[in-house]
């Protein structure tokens, strides 16, 4: 553990939820290979396009797009109907929104490591708690939801982080609480670490995750190697 900044104790605790709360590597493996398998059995032209193809083009496609590019649900819906349109098919919205119930069903299909339940339980007795997630996880589904007053996710007109719209979403429905009150929880870098300290929260990040030192545009309030730093921070 290693701070960076001034430190105060927060009231609330804002966790950002994939690879932050569980390994999201091999979740995101098994989806994406279930998806693939299912639009070649059901759309065989496609069947030249293999998964690189097909995260290639949805790189292509973020970057023609801000607003996509912070909202994932999107950006694959956006991806997938525009590479089924490029093979032919037809009724292309259809067809993208049926793939896209089979990646959804299959992202949220895994358990939450036990530590984390047990972290959230423990937290959630002295702090109010929170995710903003940039993710399409459904909460609920994992056994999470049950723990956070508010889980934000990109839609409806709130983009991603870093951009501000999940952090001001969460400090609207607590009005009466300073910035510095808040605590974000991440292993991103720039989406966790950068947003937060923008909006003026504090920051932890957490290395446990897929964020590198190298990333850091700026640095958090507290470095953290692993949840049970968290705990130790915030509980003993």
């Amino acid at each position: 553990m290693q701070f960076h900044r001034r430190w105060y104790l927060p009231k609330v605790i804002s966790f950002d939820l994939d690879d932050t709360l569980y390994d999201n590597v091999p979740v995101m493996q098994r989806a994406e290979k279930a998806v693939h398998n299912y639009i070649t059995e059901q759309f065989p032209q496609t069947a030249e396009w293999d998964m690189h193809h097909w995260r290639r083009f949805r790189d292509e496609v973020s970057r023609t797009d801000q607003a996509l590019a912070s909202d994932m649900t999107k950006l694959r819906l956006k991806t997938l109907e525009l590479g089924l349109k490029k093979f032919g098919i037809g009724d292309v919205s259809k067809a993208a929104n049926t793939i896209m119930d089979v990646f959804l069903s299959e992202r949220s299909n895994f358990q939450v490591p036990y530590n984390s339940f047990e972290l959230l339980e423990a937290l959630s007795q002295h702090y109010k708690l929170i995710a903003l997630s940039n993710g399409n996880v459904d909460a609920g589904k994992i056994g999470l939801a049950k723990y956070f007053d508010q889980v934000i996710q990109p839609g409806d007109g709130i983009r991603g982080k870093p951009l501000p719209d999940m952090f001001a979403a969460a400090q609207r429905e607590l009005p009466n609480l300073q910035p510095h009150e808040f605590l974000h929880v991440g292993d991103h870098p720039y989406s966790d670490v950068l947003g937060a300290q923008r909006h003026g929260w504090q920051s932890a990040w957490l290395t446990s995750g897929l964020g590198t030192s190298e990333h850091l545009s700026v640095l958090p309030t507290v470095t953290l190697h692993n949840l049970s730093q968290l705990q130790q921070l915030l509980l003993d």
